[in-house]
Parts: C-alpha cells; sequence; structure tokens
C-alpha cells in the first residue's frame, strides 16, 4: 500500500485536536461570510465572561446545511460523538445556552460548525456558506428572580414549595439570602409558622431532602454565602421556601408545634443581601471545571502535542508491516 495513503489514515484518525484550528469570535460581532467544505468542519472559540447571561450562536445560513455543535473544558473539537451542546434544525440555527445549566461557567467556549450534506437534505451536496455571531443575553428562568439587595413578598401554603433564583457575577461578595416571618407563638397566636430556607447552586428546585444550604433552625432565619467557602462560585442559585408545619394528628398545644393550619398561606418576605469584600481581601475565582485534566508540567499540552505525534509515526509504521 502507498506510504502517503498510510499517512492520510494516520492524519485523518487524529485530525481532531491535530489538524483543526480555532477561529476567535468576539462576543456581539457577526464574522465575514464563513465556508466550510461538504461532510467538513470549522472550530471556533469565544471567552465569555458574566456567569449570569446565556450565550446564545447564531447561524445565518446562506447556502448549505449547516448543524452547531458547542462544548467548553477539555473537549475542544465537538462534533456529532461527542458530549456537547448541539442543533440540528434545518437552515439557519439558534443555540442559546442558558446561564444556570449545571454544565455552565464562564471562560471559553468552542463552537464546531459541521457541513451537512446527503441525499436526504434539500441542499444536497452543497458546500455550507453562513455567517456566525455568538451573544451574550439576559437569562429566562422559570422562578422568579430575586435582584441584589432586593427583596420579594409571597405567600406559603402549608407542606408546599415556592421557589425564586438570584445572580451574583463575581466571587468578591457575602451573600446573606434572608427569610422574614412571623415566627413568636406571642405576636401572632394563630398564625405563626417556621417555614424552611433552602439555597442550592446547582439543584434548580431543591427539596429538604436535598444537599443545600439550610436554616435547619427555629432562630436562625437567614443563609450565608461566604467568600472564603469553596463552594461559593459565581452564578445563579436557586431558593426554595417549604412550608414546614406539624401536622394536627401530632400537634398536642397549637402554641408551640407549629400547627399546619397556621402555616398556610402564611406571609414572608425574602431577600438577598450582598456585602463586597475588601478587594486586597479577595482573589477572584477562575472559571468552574468540571473534570479538569491536569498536567504535571508547564509544558504539559506540548508534550502531550509531541505524544500524539510519536503514536502518528508508530501507527504509520505499523500499517506499512500490515500492509
Amino acid at each position: 500500500m502507498n506510504i502517503v495513503f498510510l499517512l492520510c489514515i494516520s492524519f485523518y484518525l487524529f485530525s481532531v485536536g491535530v489538524c483543526y484550528t480555532h477561529i476567535n469570535l468576539k462576543l456581539g460581532v457577526q464574522t465575514s461570510t464563513q465556508t466550510v467544505p461538504c461532510n467538513d468542519l470549522m472550530y471556533y472559540q469565544v471567552n465569555v465572561t458574566d456567569p449570569c447571561k446565556d450565550l446564545m450562536i447564531n447561524v445565518n445560513v446562506l447556502e448549505g446545511e449547516p448543524n452547531v455543535y458547542v462544548s467548553r473544558g477539555n473537549t475542544k473539537f465537538p462534533n456529532e460523538r461527542s458530549l456537547a451542546w448541539s442543533s440540528y434544525n434545518w437552515g439557519s440555527e439558534n443555540l442559546t445556552i442558558s446561564s444556570w445549566d449545571p454544565e455552565f461557567s464562564i471562560g471559553t467556549f468552542y463552537i464546531g460548525v459541521h457541513a451537512y450534506c446527503g441525499s436526504d437534505v434539500a441542499s444536497g451536496y452543497t458546500d455550507a456558506k453562513f455567517t456566525l455571531q455568538a451573544l451574550s443575553v439576559d437569562s429566562i428562568h422559570p422562578s422568579d428572580e430575586i435582584p441584589l439587595n432586593g427583596m420579594i413578598r409571597g405567600n406559603i401554603s402549608a407542606e408546599n414549595y415556592l421557589y425564586y433564583r438570584f445572580c451574583v457575577s463575581s466571587n468578591c461578595n457575602n451573600v446573606e439570602v434572608k427569610l422574614e416571618n412571623c415566627i413568636d407563638p406571642a405576636k401572632c397566636p394563630t398564625n405563626y409558622a417556621w417555614p424552611e430556607l433552602l439555597v442550592s447552586r446547582s439543584i434548580v428546585k431543591p427539596t429538604i431532602n436535598d444537599h443545600a444550604w439550610k436554616l435547619a433552625s427555629i432562630e436562625r432565619r437567614s443563609v450565608y454565602l461566604y467568600n472564603a467557602d469553596s463552594e461559593f462560585y459565581p452564578g445563579h442559585y436557586f431558593i426554595g421556601v417549604y412550608g414546614w408545619c406539624t401536622p394536627e394528628e401530632f400537634c398536642n398545644n397549637n402554641s408551640s408545634c407549629g400547627p399546619c393550619n397556621y402555616a398556610d398561606n402564611h406571609s414572608f418576605n425574602l431577600s438577598v443581601i450582598v456585602t463586597d469584600v475588601q478587594e486586597n481581601a479577595c482573589v477572584p475565582k477562575g472559571p468552574l471545571q468540571l473534570c479538569e485534566v491536569k498536567y504535571n508540567t508547564t509544558n504539559g499540552s506540548v508534550n502531550n502535542a509531541k505524544g500524539n505525534f510519536i503514536w502518528l509515526l508508530t501507527l504509520t509504521y505499523l500499517l506499512t508491516k500490515l500492509f
């Protein structure tokens, strides 16, 4: 077999991550017309700095049929076989990655545009031509948002949940999530209650059985998130208010047991109070990485590339022996 052909096979096997490069995008700036050959891929990258806004990828199709794949972290060359956000709409693409998605974090996002070709698509075997734009847009979420240093009023039903959210753009803050309601039987003898407060960074609708920040006390009415907390990162946080109460059959003294009929339709105020940490006392945290690969030396990525190249040469040699 021709050695050139063998080299082509080898390079094809290692094309993703070896031959492809990334085109840098700026948020809000549309590219010029891009052309991707039939059944090939072109890659882009964009840096996202606001943890409270969604990332929207717009592909305006001029010719052909492009598909979009987006990833972050170690998957720098996403395709149809990798775990990534994707869009397969016919024609133009509009893919939004929610900033409250557990996989979302500030940092570099990688975008692959694949020129899909075949007899099953109207454009047939036409190269994909398009313009591409990455945008940072306001986040949309079904739960009400509490503005920082703002307050929201609500009424909770016995043994039910209400959900809210807030977002902090920096970890150089201390955050107090405060629940205010009448908890004193002496002040409100027939309508006092002890609702539970839950705060989570990853669970959109936390319950009392989930791993979350909680009050877990009648006297304590605030959940605190501190800058020094290793689990405190910029981004969205989700709040649950649970109408905790004691069912009637287990309540012998209404003035001390928190009966459910007192807790039903109970009013409360919920606020998010943010205090800035002094600049010299805070080191901003980098992006939250999931399953990050660490190298032992500062030249780890270079050494890894050298290793791939040596493996490639070895594979080529073995193929010459086989054929």
